[in-house]
């Protein structure tokens, strides 16, 4: 049943990723193929999938007593979107390194196409979630779809008339992401404040450091080049 309900999510991901790289000049011009495109999209995905499974039953320790075990125990679930942020990112690094494939740009398609796909994912579980959660899973579409619209009308013509840096949409995702998780998970404890504490919340805060301080490493380099160039 969750599965099927993913199912709306991961057709809008995967359209979107082809809509994005099948006529890119730069994929074009690297080589770098449609299919390619999409065994790099599948291999993510089946690692952060891994990766997924693996930070939810850490972020929820305390009720398991194996581990190892539970790992192939799916009860409510188990995933960790996270979890799934996380896997994507450190598959993407590797095989890009490996293949030597450009990072950024990949990095910034796939980060899109998963950014179009969340709102569509968050309102296909509203049918699983109590209605405590209802409130969170609502406050989740509503601003990552804002977020889409972000993206799609300020940054991805900026990418692509190189007026910013390839990676720099990836990172930014990861921070908007990062920051967004946070708030709906405050919001959503309220009642409990202390829940706010908690070791997904705190995964997510140096998330947001880490991707910060990358992206100002990224951009700042590309911003006095820009200066130079103008001068």
């Amino acid at each position: 049943m969750e599965i099927l309900l993913l199912l709306p999510a991961s057709l809008v991901f995967l359209y979107s990723l082809y809509r994005l790289v099948k006529d890119d000049y730069i994929f074009i011009r690297k080589g770098i193929s449609l299919e390619q495109s999409f065994d790099i999209a599948f291999t993510c995905f089946w690692i952060s999938l891994f990766f997924s499974r693996l930070v939810y039953l850490l972020f929820d320790l305390a009720n398991h007593k194996n581990i190892f075990l539970d790992f192939f125990r799916l009860r409510n679930g188990g995933f960790s979107l996270t979890g799934l942020v996380i896997g994507g990112m450190i598959a993407l690094y590797i095989i890009s390194k490996y293949k030597k494939l450009p990072l950024g740009r990949l990095g910034d398609f796939l980060s899109l196409s998963f950014l179009f796909a969340l709102p569509v994912g968050f309102i296909c579980n509203v049918v699983l979630v109590r209605k405590a959660a209802l409130l969170h899973i609502l406050l989740s579409s509503v601003l990552y779809f804002m977020l889409v619209i972000f993206f799609v009308q300020f940054l991805y013509p900026k990418l692509m008339s190189r007026t910013i840096r390839e990676g720099t949409l990836a990172l930014l995702f990861v921070v908007f992401y990062s920051v967004i998780t946070i708030v709906t998970s405050v919001i959503s404890s309220l009642k409990d404040i202390h829940a706010v504490i908690n070791t997904q919340n705190i995964t997510l805060i140096i998330l947001l450091i880490t991707s910060i301080i990358l992206f100002m490493k990224v951009e700042r380099p590309f911003s006095q080049n820009k200066r130079s160039l103008h001068r």
